[in-house]
């Protein structure tokens, strides 16, 4: 492929794991590092107990997810595992899908996760989050204690 290198999946890779280890170590900084900051971004997750959210706008985004870094106490450390990636990429836009595992005390949290990023001044950032992550046995641990 034109273009692709080693190092621009690396960086994707990168990108998308400190986006999400930011969010569950409650670091702003990385996290908010990991987007674009514009009104064209999106973000799309499944939620449990059957609703959805979706958030359109950095603006929307920062406002939304505000609690998760006002407290510093992390109330569970999560570690995060990311496989089979398949990353396509087109000039300064890659479309990425893989699966993430979610690992804490509570046990594992599995998803299918999507994203478009923008390489925006020679750097990925994320333009756009899809999140489904599969509620069907979550909370099943808890309920057996």
């Amino acid at each position: 492929m034109p273009g692709w290198t080693q190092s621009d999946q690396d960086a994707i890779k990168k990108v998308l794991y400190n986006e999400t280890e930011g969010f569950f170590t409650r670091d702003k900084a990385k996290w908010a590092n990991a987007w674009v900051h514009k009104p064209y971004v999106y973000f799309a997750a499944n939620l449990y107990g059957g609703d959805f959210l979706l958030v359109k706008g950095w603006d929307n985004l920062e406002k939304q997810f505000a609690n998760q870094f006002k407290s510093k106490k992390l109330t569970d450390k999560v570690t995060i595992q990311n496989a089979n990636y398949t990353i396509h990429q087109n000039g300064n836009m890659a479309f990425v899908s893989y699966d993430q595992t979610l690992l804490d005390s509570q046990g594992k949290t599995t998803s299918k996760e999507s994203r478009v990023l923008e390489k925006i001044n020679g750097e990925w950032k994320i333009i756009n989050v899809i999140a489904l992550t599969n509620l069907k046995n979550f909370g099943l641990a808890q309920k057996a204690k």
